[in-house]
């Protein structure tokens, strides 16, 4: 079985590994997303999934576009691929790629379509508060995610899980779930079941002032932002005109009886269960503070952060809207 892989960042390097492990599958080609500028110097970085091919000599295209790439296709067409796999590619894919292979383009999707279409559909999940989510490998069609669903996994969502947590549950089913589904196409055993567009639902891409904490929120509302955006572009306000980053918080939910020297959205020192909790009182519930990280520093726990900005205790911060 031979197939062209088409995707970016770690997850989709992840799979790449796999499969380039698995002895039933040729990987011809990778498409990746060109390299580029990252972090504060701006430095040249290629994608994880360019650096994967790489260590295993698995030639590597990253095309700056593809509508109208002739000399792309044609390089499609040339490799007599049974299967395009695009996981997390992140661009468009016009018809003349969906038609290089013999048999499927397919995609990886991280819901249970036609739920949470597109970009961010695992942190979509956590901020609605989902019990569950699910793992679809599809066809492919120009439309994003639109078009027929091949096999479906579920997985749980906790109440604590973050979306690495996600990830990683992913992670140790979509391995047999994909070669499976590639298996089934090639015996013509698998069935595959049109989506309900009428239903559809679709989940944006997140930038980095999806980030910014609206204080007019519950503390739970908070929390769950936070638990969706752990790894990127994480949760933050403003300190010291510098942006203030909650690496690692924990949500209270019970209402807090303050007396009138306690402020909505201040920073306070709880003395609780004989331990010092650093706490940011909301409207309603509680936000317990464990890690943080001002802008250009490094990361620190909370008690190091406040032995060297005393002045942290008791500020107030500000809601988005003033």
């Amino acid at each position: 079985m031979k197939i062209a892989f088409f995707g970016t960042w770690e997850f989709s390097k992840n799979i790449l590994d796999w499969i380039l492990k698995y002895n039933e599958i040729e990987v011809s080609l990778v498409v990746s997303q060109p390299d580029k500028p990252i972090w504060r110097k701006k430095v040249i970085t290629p994608t994880p999934v360019k650096i994967c091919a790489e260590h295993y000599n698995i030639p590597v295209l990253q095309p700056e576009k593809l509508r109208n790439n002739e000399a792309f296709f044609e390089t499609l067409r040339n490799r007599e691929l049974d299967f395009i796999v695009v996981v997390a590619y992140w661009k468009i894919v016009p018809n003349e790629v969906l038609e290089a292979p013999r048999h499927a383009c397919i995609n990886i999707h991280w819901s249970i379509l036609p739920a949470y279409r597109w970009a961010s559909p695992i942190q979509e999940s956590i901020k609605n508060w989902d019990i569950e989510t699910w793992l679809t490998i599809m066809y492919m069609s120009e439309g994003m995610d639109e078009w027929d669903i091949l096999k479906i996994e579920k997985v749980q969502i906790d109440i604590l899980d973050k979306t690495q947590n996600i990830f990683d549950k992913f992670e140790k089913i979509w391995a047999p779930l994909l070669i499976n589904t590639l298996e089934w196409i090639l015996d013509w055993s698998i069935k595959w079941e049109k989506q309900n567009d009428s239903k559809a639902t679709y989940c944006s891409k997140i930038i980095k002032e999806d980030g910014e904490i609206d204080f007019n929120d519950s503390a739970k509302s908070i929390y769950d932002t936070y638990r969706a955006y752990n790894t990127w572009p994480w949760i933050f306000s403003s300190y010291k005109w510098k942006k203030i980053l909650i690496e690692e918080c924990i949500l209270e939910e019970h209402e807090f009886t303050h007396d009138e020297t306690f402020q909505i959205w201040a920073v306070v020192e709880i003395e609780k269960n004989e331990k010092t909790n650093i706490w940011i009182l909301c409207n309603p519930g509680i936000l317990i503070l464990k890690k943080i990280k001002l802008e250009w520093k490094k990361s620190m726990d909370i008690n190091s952060f406040i032995n060297g900005n005393k002045e942290f205790l008791d500020y107030k911060f500000e809601t988005c809207s003033t």
